[in-house]
């Protein structure tokens, strides 16, 4: 599976500790330096700053051949969408709204952090319930309170579906 990601999602899911499940969900990861870059900036926390020192080995980090859409989208969004765009990626890992409905408008699938946690937690890679009071206690994500409840609420409903084998 071929995933492209932006700023954002790498950036919560370093400060929620749970960065580790993105290839054990889907393998390499792609970025670009542009995104790199913007994890270095000095309004990130620190944790975020240090991991974009010394990204891991399954963080690709590529540049499109053309960076377009910079009239509608900020830097990072706009290198990750290209890059998605000219590598026919499977998704796009993105949060930011305006970015999403951009990126679905160019025909390309999304995924936002929520999903990612909720997958993880079903898949046991991590602890999904304290992964989301890390993230909406601890750090900037926006959310609405009801669109975390309902996360909540489908999380719980699909392990009672879907149980682990032990």
């Amino acid at each position: 599976m071929l995933i492209v990601s932006d700023t954002g999602p790498l950036r919560y899911l370093i400060e929620t500790d749970t960065i580790n499940a993105l290839p054990r969900l889907y393998g390499n990861v792609l970025t670009t330096s542009t995104v790199v870059e913007e994890l270095r900036l000095p309004h990130f926390p620190s944790v975020v700053r240090q991991w974009a020192q010394h990204p891991p080995t399954w963080l690709l980090v590529e540049q499109p051949l053309r960076v377009d859409f910079l009239d509608q989208l900020d830097a990072g969004e706009a290198s990750a969408l290209s890059l998605a765009v000219e590598r026919h990626a499977d998704a796009v890992l993105i949060d930011e709204r305006n970015g999403t409905v951009f990126a679905r408008s160019k025909g390309l699938s999304t995924i936002g952090t929520l999903a990612v946690l909720e997958e993880a937690g079903l898949s046991g890679f991590i602890d999904f319930h304290d992964a989301i009071r890390r993230l909406t206690e601890e750090t900037r994500f926006r959310h609405g309170r009801a669109l975390i409840d309902q996360l909540r609420a489908d999380f719980e409903q699909a392990q009672r579906q879907h149980p682990k084998e032990n």
